[in-house]
């Protein structure tokens, strides 16, 4: 069996539901991405979702992307997106998604937006 190319770790942080993902988030992995974010939105807090060691974002992700950031504006529970480069910037900026959506440098300025 192989391995995920996608890990997302969980955590409570500072009054926020903190998801750190690690590696390629392509058509087979973004149901993963999807399932962490239901998870993280469950729980009615900040979700803070760090990209900063993804290192390929395919348009499976953008469209989980753009899927809890309007959830996340029904429910009031927003979506912040910390430290996106390389392949998820270049995709954020294709789209004009980098224009919509939260994007901060590190996880601490992400806590600290109000």
């Amino acid at each position: 069996m192989e391995e995920t190319p996608l890990k997302v770790e969980s955590e409570n942080l500072s009054g926020a539901v903190v998801l750190r993902a690690e590696g390629e988030v392509d058509s087979y992995s973004a149901e993963l991405l999807r399932d962490k974010l239901s998870e993280a939105f469950g729980a009615g807090l900040p979700v803070v979702l760090d990209l900063s060691a993804v290192e390929f974002f395919a348009s499976a992700g953008l469209s989980v992307l753009v899927e809890y950031h309007l959830l996340g504006e029904d429910r009031g529970v927003p979506l912040r997106l910390v430290s996106p480069r390389g392949s998820v910037l270049r995709a954020l900026r294709a789209t004009t998604l980098n224009e919509t959506l939260d994007l901060y440098l590190d996880v601490d300025a992400a806590l600290r937006a109000g």
